[in-house]
């Protein structure tokens, strides 16, 4: 809930502005879907939290717009001196590759490959979020801020694109030496016969 919170200290919005900005913004490191979103804002309202208020569309249903509340600022406040807790991290890549043995080393060097190019197009969303989205919006106060968390994603991310790179050419020259382990065991089979 401290998301919604924490956007709407930018500008009034509807859950669906708000599911938009996620996307957009902290979508890369925090997901909230719709069915997350509307609950939670009337959690919100109903503990004056956020206030709401109704805009007339035309040929649609009226857009609740939500706005933060005073008492809304000062629960985000109190989250914020709240220091975050430590994740624990599950990751089924790694958890496969810590079993490779058990499995060929072209079928890991698929699953390392495939998460190297999500994570490549990841990096590409936050470099352009970086220049579109925040550079558009460096009047907020907020937005040496959201570089600064833009820079974790991406950093990260190189990381793990790195960390990818090693671990293919790692894993080809495992895969290289059980075909050549395999020639050999033949080999040697045929030579018995």
């Amino acid at each position: 809930m401290e998301v919604l919170l924490g956007l709407l200290t930018t500008e009034p919005m509807s859950g669906y502005d708000l599911g938009l900005t996620i996307r957009g913004s902290v979508g890369y490191f925090w997901n909230e879907s719709y069915g997350q979103i509307y609950p939670n804002l009337k959690k919100l309202a109903a503990g004056g939290f956020v206030s709401s208020k109704s805009e007339p569309q035309k040929g649609k249903p009226d857009r609740q717009v939500y706005s933060i509340t005073k008492k809304g600022r000062e629960r985000l406040a109190k989250w914020l001196a709240v220091p975050p807790q430590p994740e624990v991290p599950r990751n089924e890549l790694l958890l496969k590759l810590f079993f490779g043995e058990q499995v060929p080393a072209p079928m890991l060097i698929d699953y390392v490959e495939h998460m190297a190019e999500e994570h490549r197009a990841v990096l590409l969303l936050l470099e352009r979020a970086e220049r579109e989205e925040i550079d558009k919006n460096r009047h907020y106060p907020g937005a040496p801020y959201w570089r600064m968390a833009a820079h974790y994603g991406q950093a990260e991310i190189k990381a793990h694109v790195l960390w990818a790179e090693e671990t293919i050419a790692e894993l080809k020259k495992m895969a290289s030496k059980q075909r050549s382990d395999s020639a050999i065991g033949l080999e040697r089979r045929h030579a018995r016969k």
